[in-house]
């Protein structure tokens, strides 16, 4: 049909559309930079750090991809890589939700939404995020294979199960959190359900969550033996929240209101708060009058999938940073969260839409109007936030690179640049915005990215530096070449 065709089309070309800019840019991005040099020099660092973080699997394919990128300049086939896993993505849930009861253009504008979220763009802006994308998708993989055959029962339902806790293990030893996206399908099928079908909403919530929550303990204590028997060393950020009610107060204040505003972007320093706060109170609206509509029917089911989706669910999809002690408000852990309430959005929008006696020509309209302002907001986001400001950092210290004469000993001082001194208005934690070269260890590991760059292996025949950093240049030493990422708020857009 000339629809699906059209659905396909947009899937397939917008995300290359809206991130192919931000792709092809000159730059790494923090953990870029030391990852490209461990793969080459320290095989086995990068497996050792993630796995102590409860993540052996994303060490693994990180190292075999950074191994066999040399240089920055390699880095966007990386992020090429994870825009491919991410436009599958939004395919595999298209065709998922379709088949299971919404209509082929809502699912194709939840799979296109799950593409362009800042979980997104923060994901496919990093070169280190491709694993991520993987992981995403081995979840959507893990709910198709039980929905499939949950409802035959017998030996194919046991089968099922079992192999859909397994692609939950792979997902969750990937990335824990992103694991957790299997919510999304899940919640998109549970709203759409009839009340019709052989197995009741309880008993197929319960054989999905259960599922979810069995994969994710295997992978838990896989990791746990692999720590017991000293294969790892289990990091400080493996520890369990030890105060859960100043989490769920912190839950409430930071994550809920990120994913709510949907393509919105927090400011650190409240820069586009209006507009932030605003989306977050027009998508909580929506949401709720979509809830008051469906709850008061005469089946008293729809009352108890709202409750579902609008308590249990929430918690369920940020389940792990909730357990885990560590406090993370980076996007880049809310996909799960973020895709719950895309989908409730777009389930508002359609019950809405037809309390109010209009034809679907007008919600589908809405839907395409929203998408676009979404693909424009993340194109931009991507761009001005992430590839261009880091782009500014590593072409500040590859030019100087350029300059020095490494034909002799060089005493090399690097200027860190403060939070002030960035190139951007808008900053949000370690990621829309934020600066590379302020971090500990990051501009050594820049400026050895450089050199590599330029001379490969080995510096020329007699050549050798010394290498220091700090927020000022020393007032009592000379040095022969000084790399001074201060100049950044020079390129600050008027």
């Amino acid at each position: 049909m000339i629809r699906t065709r059209i659905c396909l089309y947009i899937l397939l070309l917008t995300p290359l559309a809206v991130y192919w800019q931000a792709i092809f840019h000159d730059y790494g991005m923090r953990d870029d930079y030391s990852h490209l040099r461990e793969a080459r020099e320290e095989p086995g660092k990068l497996v050792k750090f993630t796995a102590s973080h409860g993540r052996p699997l994303y060490g693994a394919l990180l190292e075999t991809t950074f191994g066999v990128v040399d240089d920055v300049n390699q880095l966007p086939w990386l992020r090429l890589t994870t825009v491919a896993l991410l436009t599958v993505l939004g395919l595999a849930l298209w065709r998922q939700l379709y088949q299971s009861g919404w209509t082929e253009i809502e699912a194709a504008a939840i799979g296109l939404g799950v593409i362009l979220l800042p979980a997104a763009q923060i994901t496919a802006g990093w070169a280190i995020g491709w694993p991520l994308a993987l992981a995403l998708l081995l979840a959507v993989a893990g709910f198709s294979a039980i929905e499939t055959e949950l409802e035959r029962g017998g030996l194919k339902r046991f089968v099922a199960l079992l192999g859909g806790c397994m692609i939950y293990a792979l997902a969750g030893l990937v990335y824990q959190s992103d694991a957790l996206f299997a919510i999304v399908p899940i919640t998109a099928v549970l709203l759409v359900r009839t009340g019709r079908e052989p197995m009741s909403d309880v008993k197929w919530l319960s054989y999905h969550l259960g599922a979810l929550v069995v994969g994710l303990a295997v992978g838990y204590f896989l990791v746990q033996g692999l720590f017991s028997n000293g294969v790892f060393q289990e990091s400080a950020r493996m520890r369990i929240e030890p105060e859960p009610l100043t989490k769920l107060v912190w839950f409430f204040a930071h994550p809920l209101p990120n994913a709510l505003a949907l393509f919105a972007l927090r400011d650190d320093f409240g820069t586009g708060a209006v507009f932030f706060w605003s989306a977050a109170v027009l998508v909580s609206a929506i949401i709720i009058g979509g809830f008051r509509l469906t709850a008061n029917k005469a089946e008293p089911f729809w009352k108890r999938k709202w409750v579902w989706c609008l308590l249990l669910m929430p918690v369920v999809a940020h389940g792990v940073s909730l357990v885990a002690a560590e406090r993370s408000t980076g996007y880049r852990v809310l996909f799960p969260l973020s895709g719950l309430v895309l989908v409730l959005a777009v389930y508002g929008l359609r019950a809405l839409t037809t309390a109010r006696g209009l034809k679907p020509l007008a919600h589908y309209l809405t839907l395409v109007v929203l998408a676009a302002g979404a693909a424009l907001l993340a194109h931009r986001q991507t761009l001005l936030l992430i590839a261009e400001p880091q782009g500014h950092e590593w072409d500040l210290v590859k030019n100087a690179v350029l300059r020095g004469n490494f034909a002799k000993p060089v005493k090399v001082f690097f200027v860190m640049p403060t939070i002030e001194q960035r190139s951007t208005e808008r900053i949000y934690a370690d990621e829309f915005g934020s600066l590379s070269s302020d971090s500990d260890g990051v501009p050594r590991e820049m400026f050895k990215a450089a050199l590599h760059e330029r001379f490969g292996d080995k510096l020329p025949k007699g050549g050798s530096y010394t290498f220091a950093a700090g927020r000022e240049l020393p007032a009592d030493q000379t040095f022969d070449l000084v790399i001074d990422l201060r100049k950044l708020k020079q390129r600050m857009a008027p």
